[in-house]
């Protein structure tokens, strides 16, 4: 979109949930509107403020606004960078884009992969390459929360506009109601209808509840599991039926996720891993043929409000080390390398584990060529958020580098790529800046009072949606979206030939890869002597390089002759 004055001009991806009250603050200082979009709230925001503008935007977004006065472009992306932007710089100047692919066409195969970070998805929880880096040198993603200036094809300035500041709220369920409540109002402003994504678990149903309240007309919600017999459906079913609402049901179709899977890494430019993103664009395929082109869903809710039953165990981790904290000194001369976490500064001890895990984990299928010098990616990013976190608390300096950096695949990525991938836009109330803001203000024992009891996880968000849940949902052991739906029983059953041909020729991803123990990897998984998530990573990286590297490099050659 330009401005009618022709000085600026926006490309944006997001939707801007207060511009209303920004489009009343700019009006009342002057500015003159031609159209109802957010877009152009935009374009005035700046106008009017300028880079200042960024800290008042309440949403989703990636964009670009270029200035023909100053010769200057804004690129920024939204506090938890729920929506993407990548970008290259080099002597052709500067490049930015929604996907690595349409990179990679700027730049016409010139590029190499990225060791760095490719190794980096093979530590602990990551599942996904951590911004800021992607899988190919020189390719770029703006971190979440960040913004840069561009000037003659040079990046002159890149800043975090963000802080992460708790909330000054009261921290009580009734406030977190109110939150949570405004974060689903707003999300509702649509020129088309928004269904749901109703799992039956706690926080889909508290959002399906509170959409109830504000539609004149009953949900269109939407579930997906194993077969009919599935907990998660069977749940999706009792919700559905206590709100009245229209409700559908999908089943696991093994040839078509395997076929989604390549669509997907495809679309996202490099390897991915979560079975969870398969179901959610089969899911949001059939919700667009449905014609329901927006969706709400919970993303977010677990890691801001300790809903997972390892958040218990990382509870008393976090209590042990307030414990041993006076002997920390002490404690550094006699631990050994591997627990060297346990006495690393606040703000570095989820960085300092990854640190620990490296070389172990990756003398396991590098080579020992890419294992010298290999730069720690996914270290660096817990470091830099970690020393961020505004909790000296163990178990929250975990959960907020969790929630930026290892479980981005399940949060924000899984609340965008499948969706956007099946031309389904998904918005989730619950990462919401302000619903953020308070689960950084409150404590650990709000959100789990009990350190063995699984039923008192997320306990301040039960407490605040509990008349919105029927009692035997709201008090239902934890299951996650499609976990009926195993990584291991995907590739012991319908993907076992699929994987064994990746495996039985592995790429070695320009040395990165011994593919000789690549093989005996996966013979050791067949014979239960290795881990599902390290076959299910290697197996994405496999699947990437075969189907996104190769075939495209093939392509290139065959255009040359």
């Amino acid at each position: 979109m330009h401005s009618t004055d022709g000085r600026f001009v926006i490309v944006y991806n997001g939707e801007l949930y207060n511009f209303r009250d920004l489009r009343a603050k700019l009006e009342n200082i002057g500015a003159r509107f031609h159209s109802h979009s957010d877009t152009e709230v935009l374009l005035e925001s700046y106008r009017a403020w300028g880079e200042n503008m960024l800290v008042q935007l309440r949403g989703m977004f990636s964009f670009a606004l270029y200035d023909n006065q100053t010769e200057t472009l804004l690129c920024a992306r939204d506090r938890l960078g729920k929506k993407p932007f990548v970008y290259t710089e080099g002597s052709f100047g500067f490049a930015f884009a929604s996907e690595i692919p349409a990179i990679r066409t700027l730049l016409n195969g010139n590029i190499s992969l990225d060791h760095a970070a490719l190794g980096a998805m093979l530590l602990h929880n990551l599942r996904h390459i951590p911004d800021p880096y992607t899988a190919f040198r020189n390719i770029y993603r703006l971190r979440p929360g960040h913004a840069m200036r561009v000037r003659n094809g040079r990046i002159e300035r890149l800043w975090r506009y963000w802080e992460p500041k708790p909330s000054s709220e009261p921290i009580s369920p009734e406030n977190l109601r109110l939150l949570v409540d405004e974060a689903v109002r707003l999300r509702l402003q649509s020129d088309v209808p928004v269904g749901a994504l109703l799992s039956g678990g706690v926080d889909s149903s508290a959002i399906v509840a509170l959409m109830r309240q504000h539609a004149d007309v009953p949900v269109r919600t939407y579930a997906l599991g194993l077969d009919i017999h599935d907990e998660d459906l069977r749940r999706a079913r009792t919700m559905a039926t206590h709100l009245g609402t229209d409700h559908k049901e999908f089943y696991f179709d093994p040839d078509e996720q395997w076929a989604t899977f390549k669509i997907l890494l495809e679309y996202y430019g490099e390897p991915i891993m979560l079975l969870p993103l398969l179901h959610t664009y089969s899911l949001c395929h059939a919700i667009y043929l449905d014609g329901v082109k927006v969706v709400l869903s919970g993303n977010g809710a677990d890691e801001l409000f300790y809903g997972y039953s390892g958040h218990l165990r990382t509870l008393r981790v976090s209590r042990w080390l307030n414990r041993v904290a006076p002997f920390r000194s002490m404690l550094a001369a006699l631990i050994p390398r591997s627990l060297s976490w346990v006495t690393a500064p606040t703000g570095r001890r989820k960085a300092a584990y990854y640190q620990a895990l490296a070389q172990s984990e990756w003398s396991r299928c590098l080579t020992p060529q890419a294992r010298t010098g290999l730069a720690n990616r996914a270290a660096e990013e817990l470091a830099y958020w970690g020393s961020l976190c505004p909790s000296r608390e163990f178990i929250d300096e975990s959960n907020f580098v969790g929630l930026l950096v290892e479980n981005a695949h399940s949060v924000t990525i899984a609340g965008d790529l499948p969706a956007m991938a099946a031309s389904v836009e998904m918005r989730c109330p619950f990462l919401d800046q302000d619903v953020v803001s308070f689960a950084l203000a409150t404590p650990s024992d709000r959100k789990i009072t009990g350190s063995h009891n699984p039923n008192r996880l997320k306990a301040i968000l039960r407490e605040a949606v509990a008349n919105l849940v029927p009692a035997e949902l709201l008090n239902a052991p934890k299951r996650g979206f499609g976990m009926a739906i195993q990584e291991e029983m995907a590739f012991r059953g319908p993907w076992r030939s699929n994987a064994e041909q990746m495996f039985s020729t592995p790429d070695d991803a320009e040395g990165l890869f011994d593919t000789h123990v690549l093989k005996r990897t996966w013979m050791n998984f067949l014979a239960a002597r290795e881990s599902t998530i390290r076959i299910a990573r290697l197996f994405a990286m496999q699947l990437w390089l075969k189907e996104c590297i190769t075939s495209d490099a093939s392509k290139t050659a065959s255009k040359a002759v």
